[in-house]
């Protein structure tokens, strides 16, 4: 209640001071999606997908119920087509980040641009009145078990913690709108990167852990049901596919799923869900199989989707369907979405390739897509969420230039630091330095949402009610934009294409002008990777791609005959390393850089170790040894290349921060007369560590 309270205080004198011009915040992220197998043996593979026109296919599954007569399509804005009229197929969003967004200063607006009220109060109830009007029927919220430091300063990404759950609950179930209950059971995100233990349950062994989270869940759903929110259906972990509450073997995982889903049924006629991701590489079967022989009573089985990373619609909805045919379970999908602009309302957004348009009608066909493949599932295909559609900028810094543009987004963080609206907050150092990257920041996700940098609703926001007729009278829109690459040498010019071949809804295909932006924040001296964003005009409104630039050295001859361990361990001494040593491709492609091999590495425990070469015999000369790497959940650790030569050893630090976040180290070295050298990495880390190195070279100076 203290820390509750402290929260209410700060943001409340926040809002005052936007009324008189300066910022405003408030207190209940983003979501990491690549994956990290055992842990990175299920990791998401990023890939630039095959184009697609809006009318997705479903999978070729045989529907066990009979076909839907199609209703009248409606006239709108958009092309959506018909999925179902079923009022029980879930058409649902996570807002999560709802109430911290609205108390950080931000407004949301109805169709005519006109503020939903001035209270926060206000603003939230008329918002869920907003979804349910454009065909939502069901929320997903969060709920973190103590998203605050000792001193009550919020972690970020929403401080979803158990009362802003019961405020946003409560503005749903008025509305018309039933909740899912997102338990993360962590104090801050909860993903395949990190499954952190709440800060209370810490050295808790398995037994009293199981203990603690049943009688937390049984807690909040009675708080909530007391309080009159429509719970229907309570997710057991958030994208648990490689652990959860901090354990990754399956005894214990089963132990403490079971003590969740027990709580829930207990609770009243509430659906039990588990969460899983990476569809595209993560084996369901077996998942499901573990659950079942565990004796978990779960009712569903969900995974996250984002086209990006986790492969084709029809090979998700495949697993999904092989899951519900042998186990009798329902599925869904829990999270997905598609941005609308690759312009930045706020300093924060990342930006990615998408095989979908990157336009309101990009995000409309991307979920109607996605629900098309649920519902062809048959029965057991339940429905999908958008994730987090209300995530807008606290002040919108769009069409500010210079020191004006710096200045607010500076206020911005400020915003987000202390009101916990951006993904995350200075003060999550201490529970999870990972989720920050070192720093804290903001949402990466206000060109994701279904609301334009101001607050007022896109036409995709109706994607909801479009699925139950169709639309019809739509424009012959530009869906099908492709994502393109370069790669240039170190110090060439860079020459982006001047025009690119598009496809429209009607079919047709046509030339059209590209105009791109920041391409002249490349810099080809030294290697490096941008994605410089462009647009399209469609008319009556922008269609934003991507091009890929990669600028690498010249290409010189490696001295290392095996840098990629295609021919396995020759030529490298690899004694007792952690994990599965040279790994092939087809374990995970996420994890090899070049080839089909890598040296891959994870650990249940700490541990230090090191690979190096066999001595090379190399002539006088300058030299550069470099590698690649990416790696995760690295805890305290010391991380470095080296070159040992008969003058000494020279190191290079480097750190693993995540999947297929390759880094690049190089040492350059001289040696004065022919002599043997070794080259090698080092790696210190602790528990659950997990990572993988390819691409070895050295090369001699020309």
């Amino acid at each position: 209640m203290r820390r509750t309270g402290i929260r209410a205080a700060m943001c409340l004198l926040l809002a005052l001071s936007l009324c008189l011009g300066t910022a405003a915040c408030g207190g209940g992220g983003q979501d990491t999606t690549g994956d990290t197998g055992d842990p990175a043996d299920t990791a998401s593979d990023t890939q630039t997908p095959d184009t697609q026109g809006p009318d997705t296919s479903a999978p070729d599954t045989t529907p066990d119920t009979a076909p839907e007569e199609t209703p009248e399509p409606v006239n709108a804005g958009l092309y959506v087509p018909f999925v179902t009229a079923d009022e029980s197929f879930i058409r649902g969003t996570d807002v999560s980040s709802l109430l911290v967004v609205l108390n950080s200063g931000a407004r949301f607006k109805d169709w005519n641009g006109d503020s939903l009220g001035e209270s926060v109060e206000e603003q939230g109830a008329g918002f869920m009145k907003l979804l349910h009007e454009a065909g939502c029927n069901w929320i997903r919220l969060r709920v973190w078990n103590d998203p605050y430091d000792k001193d009550g300063h919020g972690y970020g990404g929403g401080n979803n913690d158990l009362a802003s759950a019961v405020t946003m609950g409560k503005w749903a179930t008025d509305a018309g709108i039933r909740v899912l209950i997102d338990f993360h059971y962590s104090d801050f995100w909860a993903d395949p990167s990190r499954q952190l233990v709440p800060k209370a349950w810490e050295g808790m062994d398995i037994d009293a852990k199981a203990e603690a989270l049943g009688q937390f869940t049984a807690d909040s759903l009675k708080t909530l049901l007391d309080a009159g929110v429509d719970v229907g259906m309570v997710q057991v972990g958030n994208e648990t596919t490689v652990g959860i509450c901090g354990e990754k073997e399956w005894p214990n995982m089963l132990r403490l799923y079971n003590a969740g889903c027990d709580a829930v049924h207990a609770a009243g006629d509430i659906l039990t869900c588990v969460h899983m991701e990476s569809p595209q590489s993560a084996d369901f079967d077996s998942i499901a199989k573990h659950l079942t022989d565990g004796g978990v009573k779960f009712d569903v089985f969900a995974t996250s989707y984002y086209p990006q990373w986790h492969g084709s619609i029809e090979n998700m909805a495949a697993k999904l369907k092989s899951v519900a045919d042998k186990y009798g379970v329902k599925v869904m999908v829990a999270e997905t979405r598609a941005p609308y602009t690759a312009d930045d309302g706020d300093g924060s957004n990342a930006n990615a390739p998408t095989e979908y348009a990157i336009s309101p009608q990009g995000q409309a066909t991307e979920y109607a897509a996605v629900a098309k493949a649920i519902h062809g599932i048959g029965a057991a295909g339940i429905g999908l969420f958008y994730w987090e559609n209300a995530w807008i900028p606290v002040r919108n810094i769009s069409g500010l230039t210079g020191a004006e543009r710096e200045a607010a987004i500076q206020e911005n963080k400020r915003i987000w630091d202390e009101c916990g609206s951006g993904w995350a907050s200075s003060y999550a150092q201490d529970y999870d330095p990972n989720a920050a990257n070192g720093g804290y920041g903001g949402p990466d996700m206000n060109n994701k949402a279904m609301f334009d940098f101001d607050g007022k609703p896109l036409e995709s926001l109706n994607v909801f009610k479009y699925m139950t007729t169709g639309t019809a009278g739509y424009p012959d829109r530009v869906v099908d934009v492709p994502t393109t690459s370069l790669t240039v040498t170190v110090g060439d010019p860079v020459e982006l294409p001047a025009a690119l071949e598009v496809g429209r809804l009607s079919g047709k295909r046509e030339t059209a002008a590209v105009t791109w932006l920041d391409g002249d924040s490349i810099d080809t001296s030294a290697p490096g990777e941008w994605y410089i964003k462009g647009w399209i005009d469609d008319g009556d409104g922008k269609v934003w791609t991507f091009t890929y630039v990669k600028v690498e050295r010249p290409a010189l001859p490696s001295l290392l005959a095996n840098g990629g361990f295609e021919e396995g361990a020759g030529g490298y001494t690899v004694e007792n390393w952690p994990g599965d040593g040279i790994n092939n491709k087809s374990a995970n492609a996420g994890n090899v850089h070049g080839g089909s091999w890598c040296l891959h590495f994870w650990k249940s425990s700490a541990f230090e170790n090191a690979v190096t070469t066999t001595t090379v015999t190399l002539e006088p000369g300058t030299y550069t040894f470099y590698l690649y790497g990416q790696g995760g959940d690295m805890g305290e650790h010391d991380t470095y290349i080296f070159v040992r030569t008969p003058q000494g050893e020279q190191k290079q630090s480097f750190d693993l921060d995540g999947y297929q976040n390759w880094q690049q180290p190089e040492i350059t070295f001289t040696v004065t007369e022919t002599c043997e050298v070794t080259l090698g990495v080092s790696v210190s880390a602790g528990a659950g560590a997990w990572g993988a190195f390819d691409d070895w070279t050295l090369t001699k100076a020309e």
